[in-house]
C-alpha cells in the first residue's frame, strides 16, 4: 500500500522511466518480426535501452528485466545465483530468450540463466509480453526476450567496488566489449551466521561489426561468456564444496537487403553451452550423491556432472510493405544436439534406495547419461493493415514441427494470431491481440535421470490460448497504460507435487492464468521524472485439482521509481529510488529461519551522481538500504544492505 499511495503523491510532478516509455524508442524490431515504428506495434512491448543500463548500474540481463511490467525475476541468492524470468504467470521455460534475434542455447538443459548474460555491449533489450507462437514458435507463450547489439557502441569504460566483495570491470568499445564481475558474497545473516560459498563471478567477452553498403547491411556478432559460482544449497543442507561452471558461446552472420517496399534478411547462428557441477562428496554431507556405504567404502566418489546444448540456426524473413499494409513471412531452420548427465551415481535404479548407494554395486560409481539430437522447422506469415487514424489489424499462422530423437511424442502444431489497435479518442487506444501457444517438452524434462523420478518420456506438448486487452492513453505530460491477459489450455507441464518434493514433470489436464498490469510514465516536470507499475496476477490455478500452479509469480508485485535529473553541464548528474514490492512466491517453510523464508518483502534502491569531469561520472548506489531480510525461494536468503563506488566515462 505504501508503494500505491507514493505513486499517487508523485504522479503529479514527475516522470519518465526505466524501462524507457515506447515514446522515447522511435522504432523496434522483435514485437512483429521486422522494423517498424513503436506506434503500429500491437502486441505490448517494453524496451530497456543502453541509457537506462547505464543509469541504472545493470550488470545483467536479469537485473535490467526486474523491473519491466509483467516481469517476474525470482533469484537463488545475490549476484551469480540462478535467475529465471517468468512473464505474465508464465514458467521460465515459456519464454523464449533471442540473442540478436536467434535463440539462445541452454533451454534443452534447462539453464537459460539471465544472471549470466552481461549487459555490456548491449544497445537495448526488447520484451514482447503475451504468446509469441505465430512468429517465434515453441517456447514462447509468455513472451519474447531480445537482447539487441549493434556494433556501433560509443566507447566507455566502468570500474566499481561495493559490498560483499564485488568488483565490477568493464570496456565498450564499437568494435569489442568485455565484461568482468566477482562477488565474494560471503554476507552475515540475522543470529551471527553467515553465507559462505555463495561467490560469483561472471566473465564476458563480445567482437560485434556492423557494415553498410549501400541497401545492404552486414552484422556479425561472436560472444564468450564463463560463469562460475558457488552452489551453497538451501540454509539447513549447505554444501561448503559445490561449483558450477557455465561456459557460452554464440555465433551470429546476419546479412540484409533493403529495397523501396521490401525488406529481405537471411542470418545464421551457432549457440553452444556446457554446463558443469562438482562436489566433494566424500567430505561434504550435502553433495547430491553423499550416502554412507558398507564396509570398506563407506563414502561415495566425488560427484561430478557434466551438460550440453548446442544448436545451429538458420533465418529467412522478408518484410514487404507501405504505410497501409504489410506483409510478413519466414521460415526458421534448426537443429541440435544435448547430453544430459544425471551426475555420479545416477545409473543407479531408483528403485534400490536413495541413488542405489550400497544396494547396487559398481553403478554406485557410474553416471547416466543420455545423448538427444532436436530439430526445430517452421513457416510462418504475418499480414498487417494500417489507416491513418491510427488503426490496425494483423493476422498471422505459423506451422511448426518440433523433433526429439528419443521422445515417444513430436511436437508440432498450427499457432494462428489476430489482433489490432482500435484509436477510441484523443491518444486512447484499445490494443487487443488473440492466439494461441505452444511448447515441446525439454530433453531434460524428458530424459534427466533417474527416468520415471526426475523426468517423464510420456510428455506432450503445451497447448494454450493466449489474450490480452490493454488501454493506452499518451499525452505530451504522460502515458498510462491499463491491461488485461489471461493463458489457457491443456498438457501444461508442471512438476507432480512440488510441496513434497516429487519433481517428476506432468501434463496438467487443464490450467488458467489471468491477470492485470497498471503502468504510467510521465514526462520530465522541473527536472522530476516517475515511472510506477503494478501487476496482479489473480489467477494461476490448476483446474483439475483447484491448486495453485507453483513458482508463476506472486499475486502482487509493484515498483515504483523516481529520480532527479540535471543539465550535462551541472557537477551534480542527479539522484533515483526504486522501491520494489513483491508478494510472497512459494509457501513459507516453517522449518526455514525467519529470514530464509519465502515472503513477501519491500527493497529500496538509491543511486546519486556526480560529474568529476566532462567526461568522468562518479556514481554512488545503495541497494536495499531498508535492510529488508527475506528470500524469493525457501532456504535461499538475499543479502541485506549492499553498497558500490562506480567510476564511468561518458
Amino acid at each position: 500500500m505504501f508503494v500505491l499511495f507514493a505513486a499517487a503523491a508523485l504522479a503529479a510532478a514527475s516522470s519518465s522511466p526505466s524501462p524507457s516509455p515506447l515514446p522515447e524508442i522511435a522504432h523496434v524490431v522483435t514485437s512483429d518480426r521486422g522494423y517498424e515504428s513503436a506506434a503500429r506495434a500491437a502486441r505490448t512491448t517494453y524496451v530497456v535501452t543502453a541509457a537506462d543500463i547505464a543509469r541504472n548500474g545493470y550488470r545483467t540481463v536479469a537485473d535490467a528485466l526486474a523491473s519491466v511490467p509483467a516481469v517476474n525475476v525470482e533469484r537463488y541468492g545475490p549476484f551469480g545465483a540462478f535467475a529465471s524470468v517468468g512473464i505474465r504467470g508464465s514458467s521460465a521455460l515459456q519464454v523464449l530468450v533471442l540473442l540478436d534475434g536467434l535463440p539462445v542455447a541452454g533451454s534443452q538443459i534447462e539453464n537459460v540463466n539471465l544472471e549470466q548474460f552481461a549487459t555490456a555491449g548491449v544497445d537495448r533489450i526488447e520484451v514482447v509480453e503475451g504468446g509469441g507462437s505465430t512468429l517465434y514458435g515453441s517456447g514462447s507463450i509468455g513472451g519474447v526476450v531480445n537482447i539487441i547489439t549493434t556494433g556501433a557502441a560509443p566507447t566507455t569504460a566502468t570500474l566499481s567496488t561495493g559490498s560483499f566483495g564485488e568488483q565490477n570491470y568493464r570496456l565498450q568499445t564499437p568494435y569489442f566489449s568485455y565484461a568482468r564481475t566477482y562477488a565474494a558474497n560471503g554476507y552475515g545473516l540475522p543470529g551471527g551466521l553467515s553465507r559462505t560459498n555463495a561467490d560469483g563471478a561472471l566473465t564476458s567477452g563480445t567482437l560485434t561489426y556492423s557494415h553498410g553498403a549501400g541497401a545492404n547491411d552486414f552484422l556479425f556478432l561472436a560472444d564468450l561468456t564463463d560463469a562460475n559460482v558457488g552452489d551453497p544449497g538451501p540454509i539447513g543442507f549447505t554444501s561448503p564444496t559445490g561449483r558450477q561452471n557455465t561456459t557460452s558461446r554464440d555465433v551470429r552472420l546476419r546479412l540484409q537487403h533493403r529495397s523501396p517496399r521490401a525488406t529481405f534478411t537471411a542470418a545464421i547462428g551457432g549457440s553452444s553451452q556446457d554446463f558443469g557441477y562438482t562436489c566433494n562428496s566424500p567430505v561434504d554431507t550435502a553433495c547430491p550423491n553423499w550416502v554412507t556405504l558398507p564396509a570398506p567404502k563407506r563414502t561415495p566418489p566425488p560427484y561430478e556432472q557434466a551438460l550440453n546444448d548446442g544448436r545451429a540456426m538458420l533465418e529467412l524473413n522478408n518484410v514487404a510493405g507501405d504505410d497501409r499494409s504489410r506483409l510478413t513471412y519466414g521460415i526458421d531452420l534448426s537443429g541440435g544436439n544435448d547430453r544430459i548427465d544425471g551426475g555420479t551415481g545416477s545409473a543407479c535404479p531408483p528403485s534400490v534406495g536413495q541413488y542405489g548407494y550400497g544396494a547396487c554395486g559398481p553403478l554406485a560409481f557410474e553416471t547416466s547419461v543420455t545423448p538427444n539430437s532436436y530439430s526445430q522447422s517452421a513457416a510462418y506469415v504475418q499480414s498487417q493493415w494500417f489507416w491513418s487514424n491510427g488503426a490496425a489489424v494483423y493476422a498471422g499462422l505459423r506451422g511448426e514441427r518440433d523433433l526429439n530423437s528419443l521422445a515417444t511424442a513430436s511436437g508440432g502444431a498450427l499457432s494462428p494470431s489476430i489482433g489490432g489497435i482500435l484509436p477510441i479518442a484523443g491518444g486512447l487506444q484499445l490494443k487487443l491481440n488473440a492466439a494461441t501457444a505452444f511448447r515441446a517438452p525439454t530433453a531434460e524434462e524428458l530424459f534427466y535421470p533417474p527416468q520415471g523420478v526426475y523426468s517423464n518420456d510420456q510428455l506432450v506438448p503445451e497447448r494454450t490460448r493466449v489474450g490480452d486487452a490493454t488501454f493506452v492513453e499518451r499525452s505530451g505530460a504522460a502515458e498510462f497504460s491499463a491491461g488485461w491477459f489471461t493463458t489457457s489450455g491443456s498438457n501444461l507441464i508442471v512438476d507432480e507435487d512440488a510441496a513434497k518434493s516429487d519433481f517428476k514433470p506432468v501434463n496438467v489436464g487443464r490450467a488458467s492464468i489471468a491477470g492485470w498490469t497498471l503502468a504510467f510514465k510521465t514526462t520530465p516536470q522541473r527536472h522530476l521524472v516517475t515511472t510506477f507499475n503494478v501487476t496482479n496476477l489473480y489467477r494461476a490455478q490448476d483446474l483439475d485439482t483447484g491448486s495453485r500452479l507453483a513458482n508463476r509469480g506472486p499475486v502482487f508485485a509493484s515498483t515504483l521509481d523516481f529520480r532527479y535529473l540535471t543539465a550535462p553541464s551541472n557537477r551534480f548528474d542527479g539522484f533515483g529510488v526504486t522501491i520494489t514490492s513483491d508478494g510472497q512466491l512459494d509457501p513459507a517453510a516453517s522449518y526455514e529461519p525467519w529470514w530464509a523464508q519465502s515472503r513477501a518483502f519491500t527493497t529500496v534502491d538509491v543511486y546519486a551522481g556526480f560529474r568529476v569531469a566532462p567526461r568522468l561520472l562518479l556514481t554512488v548506489r545503495g541497494y536495499n538500504v531498508l535492510d529488508d531480510r527475506y528470500a524469493v525461494y525457501n532456504g535461499f536468503p538475499m543479502p541485506g544492505p549492499g553498497a558500490t563506488v562506480e567510476l564511468r566515462t561518458r
